[in-house]
C-alpha cells in the first residue's frame, strides 16, 4: 500500500502524516513513513548541524544530508544521515530515488509519503500520484493564518513546536518569501484532485494522543504576532488568491 499526502507549508501535515501513520500501523506494524522523498529542496539542500538543522543551499565540512539506501533484509526503504557533499545534481538524485522506491516492497511495508507537492518535477510528482493507492489532498481554510504562520516561523526562525510558547511583536518576514508561499498555495487549489481525498487543517483534533505525535507550535493567532507592514503583504495576498481562483470555483 502506497499513501501520498499532498500538502504546503503550514498545513498541519507533519500531525497528520505523524496521525496516518499511527492509525495504518494498528493494522501493519511495518508500516514506514517517508518525507518530502521528492521535494526538490531536499534533492539538493543540506542540513547545517550548527544552526538546529536548518537547510541550507551550499555543502561545508560539518554539513549532512538523507541518505537513502534499499534494506534486502527488510526489502525496505531505509535512510542514514551522511555528512558528506552530495555525489548527484537534482536530476540524478530524482532517478536514484524513484529507482529505489521501484525496488521497496509496498505490501510487505506500506508507506506513507508525506510531500510538499512544490516544488517538484512534474515527473517526480506523477510518478508518486500514479503510484499510489490513495492520493489526499491537504490544506488549510483559513489563508491569513496559513501565511502568518509561515511568516512568523520565518522570522523567528522557529519551525518547530516548543514546550516554551513565546508571543512575539512585529515580525518581520522577506515578501519574496511570502509571495512564492502564495503561488505554492495557489498551484495546490488549482490541480486535478478528482477522485482523491480532500482534508482541511480545520478539522484536526489537535489533543489525540499517540506515539511520536507533534504537538501544535502556535495557540494564539499568528498575524497579530507580525508588523503591520508583513500583514499588509499577506492580505494582499489574500485578495490576489481569490481573484486567481474565482475560474476554478464556477
Amino acid at each position: 500500500m502506497i499513501i501520498n499526502l499532498w500538502s504546503t507549508p503550514r498545513t498541519g501535515s507533519n500531525w497528520y502524516a505523524a496521525f496516518l501513520l499511527n492509525e495504518h500501523k494498528k493494522e501493519n506494524k511495518r508500516t514506514i513513513k517517508i518525507k518530502h522523498y521528492l521535494n526538490y529542496y531536499h534533492l539538493t539542500n543540506y542540513y547545517d548541524n550548527n544552526n538546529s538543522f536548518d537547510w541550507v543551499y551550499e555543502y561545508k565540512p560539518g554539513r549532512g544530508h538523507p541518505s537513502y539506501f534499499y534494506d534486502r533484509l527488510k526489502e525496505s526503504i531505509s535512510t542514514t544521515l551522511v555528512y558528506k557533499e552530495r555525489p548527484r545534481n537534482a536530476e540524478k538524485e530524482e532517478e536514484y530515488r524513484i529507482a529505489l522506491f521501484e525496488k521497496h516492497n509496498h505490501k510487505k511495508n506500506p508507506v506513507i509519503m508525506h510531500s510538499h507537492f512544490a516544488p517538484m518535477s512534474k515527473k517526480g510528482y506523477d510518478y508518486l500520484f500514479n503510484k499510489a493507492d490513495k492520493n489526499i489532498f491537504l490544506y488549510r481554510e483559513n489563508f491569513v493564518e496559513q501565511m502568518s504562520s509561515y511568516a512568523l516561523a520565518y522570522g523567528t526562525n522557529i519551525w518547530k513546536p516548543r514546550k516554551d510558547l513565546q508571543v512575539y511583536e512585529n515580525i518581520d518576514a522577506d515578501e519574496g518569501v511570502l509571495k512564492h508561499l502564495y503561488e505554492r498555495i495557489l498551484l495546490w487549489h488549482t490541480i486535478d484532485k478528482s477522485g482523491c481525498e480532500v482534508v482541511k487543517y480545520e478539522n484536526f483534533d489537535f489533543n489525540y494522543q499517540a506515539n511520536n505525535m507533534p504537538i501544535k507550535q502556535n495557540k494564539v493567532s499568528t498575524f497579530s504576532q507580525l508588523s503591520k507592514k508583513t500583514q499588509d503583504v499577506i492580505l494582499h495576498f489574500e485578495q490576489e488568491l481569490k481573484r486567481n481562483l474565482l475560474p476554478y470555483s464556477q
